[in-house]
């Protein structure tokens, strides 16, 4: 993906929907933190951990850095390091985020009973566990495995799409709500 958007006129398209994109990242980390809250003070659930929305946030601003750079070339080693780092630091916070906000939802599962499909909760458990395992083995074969680089683009290409499908099964999670029908007075 990053080297796809390295090269003008990518640069002018992928830079800019990377990061709208993680606005919008950022938009649904705290959504979350808000729905939580809202709960908190109605006396539903009882002190949430906000730990998700904090990695959440860590993960949008890496997500930022990353597309910021992309583009940007110095023959330096020093410069090529820290722009893996930051996608690595990205992967890291994504992956966290998700795991704590699920961890949430499945602690207090049922008290969310009414809003939330708790089968497409047992879903996002599992992809969290297959991703996180997943990610230990992609990083175990870029640190120790001798991978070409058509290789490594095709990892990249899957691994980010399939990252993608948590926030499909957070789509699919939240019941519809349903708004009280008003009828006029005297009706």
């Amino acid at each position: 993906i990053s080297r796809t958007a390295r090269y003008f006129p990518a640069t002018l398209i992928f830079k800019p929907l990377i990061i709208l994109s993680s606005f919008f990242l950022l938009l649904y980390w705290k959504n979350n933190l808000n729905f939580f809250k809202e709960l908190e003070n109605q006396n539903i659930l009882i002190r949430p951990s906000k730990v998700f929305f904090y990695f959440g946030v860590f993960s949008c601003v890496f997500l930022i850095l990353h597309a910021s750079f992309l583009g940007i070339d110095f023959d330096s080693q020093l410069f090529r390091k820290i722009r893996k780092l930051i996608i690595i630091l990205f992967i890291f916070f994504e992956i966290f985020a998700q795991i704590f906000l699920t961890k949430n939802l499945f602690k207090f599962k049922k008290k969310l009973e009414k809003y939330i499909n708790t089968w497409i909760l047992k879903l996002k458990i599992t992809f969290v566990t297959v991703i996180s395992i997943i990610t230990c083995a992609v990083f175990a074969f870029l640190v120790w495995g001798d991978l070409s680089s058509s290789f490594k683009h095709v990892l990249e290409w899957n691994y980010f799409s399939l990252l993608l499908i948590y926030y499909l099964l957070s789509r699919l999670l939240w019941k519809p709500r349903k708004t009280p029908v008003h009828t006029p007075e005297g009706a």
